[in-house]
């Protein structure tokens, strides 16, 4: 049976996880938490094996730190429960331990799976309702992504990121070819959109 600490700040939707979640006899709640500070002390106390945690979360830990925090715990494992998921947060949140992604619309059945998945030893486990591609932008892609969404020319940003415009033409043309878009253009709006 899986040990799951569930974290969220809205009791409603906690009751209403812990309750779809319970039905099966695969998955047993050891507990429940609504801050961030509170899923740490949760989490060392009762060495979860999973954690489905809330993105945003009232405390002194943000979700990176925290995420860490429980990940260096005993085989203890992080599911991101989410109400949306941006592209520039998704991949984030992975590589700093999460095993999945995963939302809060999602039906029971789906989060069931992804929990049991993560156990299994799953990682990089993220909703179907997002974008697939999330998982394979690299930390430099999405750095570079972040880049040209602010303000001002691709010229601007090869200065931001301290290359040449012709690097930084290679690798846009790269993320457009990657991304299935258009154009340079096409990059930046899907960019913006996504929250970079």
């Amino acid at each position: 049976m899986i040990r799951l600490l569930v974290v969220d700040d809205y009791a409603p939707t906690r009751q209403e996880i812990v309750q779809a979640l319970s039905v099966g006899g695969l998955i047993k709640v050891v507990g429940e938490a609504e801050t961030s500070n509170e899923a740490a002390k949760a989490a060392e106390k009762l060495l979860p094996d999973i954690v489905l945690l809330d993105l945003h979360l009232p405390g002194f830990l943000n979700s990176v730190d925290l995420i860490k925090r429980l990940v260096a715990l005993r085989n203890c494992k992080v599911v991101m429960f989410a109400s949306a998921g941006k592209a520039s947060e998704v991949q984030d949140l992975l590589d700093a331990g999460a095993a999945a992604y995963i939302l809060k619309d999602d039906p029971p059945a789906l989060i069931r799976m992804a929990i049991l998945m993560v156990q299994k030893g799953a990682h990089g486990v993220i909703s179907p309702s997002l974008p697939r591609h999330l998982t394979r932008l690299s930390t430099h892609e999405r750095h570079v992504l972040r880049a040209i969404t602010m303000r001002g020319t691709l010229k601007k940003a090869a200065e931001r990121l301290s290359v040449s415009q012709s690097e930084l033409d290679d690798v846009v043309g790269h993320l457009c070819e990657k991304l299935e878009l258009a154009s340079p253009d096409h990059l930046v709006r899907w960019a913006k959109k996504h929250g970079f």
